[in-house]
């Protein structure tokens, strides 16, 4: 049996809002995602060889939720992915211990095979959770909006042409805003659609 605990996408903000009063209360951006997951909570983070090319994973938590095992190219070339993956992995950590305690797996092979023998609608629900929890820890609302309003101050006099920032625009921004938050940026995208930031900011 898995039981993915029903959450908003609200209730994992909060959830993410807790955790980071509690492990990085300073809220100093970008998150030191792996001082939290080491030294504040004490979990290992072990660089997997052929993780993603033989498995299919970027990353996954290990059952006893001691490790999380990240795929090792990731680890060693792609810094804003590699920390997407610790926050999503860190996100299993904090909304699905009780979805743990009797899981099978303890090998990436035993992981692949349990994450089949799952309905495809729990393994997504379980996914788009750790996603949410991501996006939250590593991209907090308020900075977000912060950040936004300064890059797009920064444009104004382009800006104040239209009636509202175009989506497109947006997507370009969100390239600027990124870089602020060591992320990718698609994550800035989706939390910015999602909070709808466009509705917050005035334009011109």
């Amino acid at each position: 049996m898995f039981d993915v605990p029903y959450l908003t996408y609200s209730d994992v903000g909060r959830k993410a809002r807790e955790f980071l009063c509690e492990y990085h209360s300073s809220l100093e951006i970008p998150i030191p995602i792996e001082e939290i997951i080491e030294l504040k909570l004490g979990l290992n983070i072990f660089p997997f060889p052929r993780l993603y090319k033989d498995h299919g994973l970027n990353g996954f938590l290990s059952r006893d939720r001691s490790t999380i095992y990240v795929d090792e190219v990731q680890y060693h070339q792609f810094n804003e992915k590699y920390r997407y993956t610790l926050a999503h992995e860190l996100g299993h950590y904090v909304l699905h211990q009780t979805c743990y305690d009797d899981l099978p797996f303890q090998s990436p092979d035993e992981y692949v095979c349990w994450r089949l023998s799952v309905p495809k609608d729990d393994i997504s629900w379980f996914e788009t959770q750790g996603e949410w929890f991501a996006g939250h820890l590593l991209v907090p609302t308020e900075e977000l909006e912060r950040v936004c309003s300064a890059v797009t101050f920064k444009y104004q006099a382009t800006f104040k042409k239209f009636a509202t920032i175009p989506e497109d625009i947006w997507s370009y921004i969100s390239n600027e805003v990124a870089t602020h938050f060591d992320v990718n940026p698609p994550v800035i995208e989706i939390r910015i659609k999602k909070e709808n930031i466009p509705g917050r900011i005035p334009v011109g």
